[in-house]
Parts: structure tokens; sequence; C-alpha cells
């Protein structure tokens, strides 16, 4: 058996998460004020507008948030345990910032790619 597990980033401004996966257990991570906001740089306001946190320059803004590495890692322990708690529910991460598209990106970090392959639980 495999446990499914969903990424959803979603905008605070709009105030319009995406919904609860069916059965999921959720994790939902506020980033609003923890990481940097690339669209409150004037030096970014241009490129902000055609890139989300899958372009490497931007994630690469983000993640060097004084930081940033240890909200990772709190969120792989967290999510971690909630896998092992589920008993073969989906898991579901949803990721909040204030646009929804540059610091709670799905799949934004080479660590949260090597997180993806988190042992699936039986």
């Amino acid at each position: 058996m495999t446990t499914d597990m969903f990424i959803d980033s979603s905008g605070a401004r709009w105030q319009d998460p995406p919904p609860p996966r069916y059965r999921a257990a959720v994790l939902t991570i506020n980033l609003t004020n923890a990481l940097l906001n690339p669209p409150d740089d004037p030096a970014l306001a241009d490129v902000v507008v055609r890139q989300t946190g899958r372009d490497a320059d931007l994630r690469d803004y983000v993640l060097s948030t004084p930081g940033a590495a240890g909200i990772v890692d709190d969120a792989v322990h967290e999510l971690t345990a909630l896998l092992a708690a589920t008993n073969g529910r989906p898991v579901q991460l949803m990721v909040n910032c204030w646009y929804g598209r540059h610091r709670g990106v799905d799949r934004t970090t080479a660590r949260h790619a090597a997180h993806e392959r988190i042992p699936r639980m039986a």
C-alpha cells in the first residue's frame, strides 16, 4: 500500500486556499512572515512577475532567508510523523504565503525533492 502526498500552495492575500484533499491528514505552514518575500524587493520587481518558486534564482533568494533551512527541516519531520500516523490515508501539505507563487510553491527546493522520496508507509 502506498500513501499519497499532496503539496499545495496558496496566497493568503486571495483568501481562497485550496480545499483539503479527500480524507487527507493536513499539515499547514504559514510562510507569510517567515521567509523573504520577493515582491517586496524593488530590485526584483520586474523579475518576480514572470517567476515562481520553481525558478532557481527566485528559489535561491527565498532560501537565503535566515532560518529557511530550519523551516524546511521542521516541515519534513512533521510530515514524516504525520505519514507514520495516517495508516495509509493521504497526506496534504498546505503552504501559505502572501501571493502563493514565490515562497509557498510546490516542490521548490532540491532539499524538498529529496524529501519527496520519504519512504511510503506500508
